[in-house]
């Protein structure tokens, strides 16, 4: 299985089964992994959102890692911190989407803008990918903030939304 990894933080793709169990049975995930026990709070647009990945990895198991939530680590507690998502394969431009979240317990640490940037590096190095974008609204300013810190680029806007890219 692959992992990604920082001094601070392990980035781990989530299969079926594990995304199963995350939105079902948080505690046998824990064990399943395994990671110290503590809240995981998923509300109910997190946990539509990793339902709909769950969809996604079914149809192309194969490649499971482009359509997943990758889960964050903290390798001091060894619990996870949030998440990033990949919303499948490169488009015909190479694009790859991205989107995140922290647990509110760990935002405010560096932990999305230091993950941001790991998955950047590595989704650049694939040799079907050139650009990674991410969408914000408008009103997340701490999101915008994540991404500018990682070296995105605004590009694009609409009514609701900013659109980010990385390259």
């Amino acid at each position: 299985m692959i992992e990604l990894s920082t001094n601070r933080l392990k980035l781990i793709p989530l299969n079926a089964k594990n995304l199963d169990l995350l939105i079902h049975e948080e505690k046998t995930f824990e064990i399943e992994l395994p990671l110290s026990s503590k809240e995981i709070f998923l509300d109910e647009e997190l946990r539509q959102a990793l339902k709909f990945r769950r969809s996604k990895v079914l149809e192309n198991e194969e490649n499971y890692i482009w359509y997943t939530n990758w889960i964050i680590v903290s390798k001091e507690e060894n619990c996870i911190v949030g998440g990033i998502m990949l919303k499948g394969l490169p488009n015909e431009q190479g694009e790859v989407v991205i989107g995140y979240y922290t647990f509110s317990q760990y935002q405010g640490k560096g932990y999305m803008t230091e993950t941001v940037r790991m998955m950047k590096d590595w989704l650049l190095r694939q040799s079907n990918v050139k650009y990674v974008v991410a969408d914000t609204e408008k009103s997340n300013i701490s999101s915008h903030k994540v991404l500018q810190k990682a070296g995105a680029m605004l590009y694009s806007e609409s009514e609701e939304l900013f659109f980010w890219r990385f390259v």
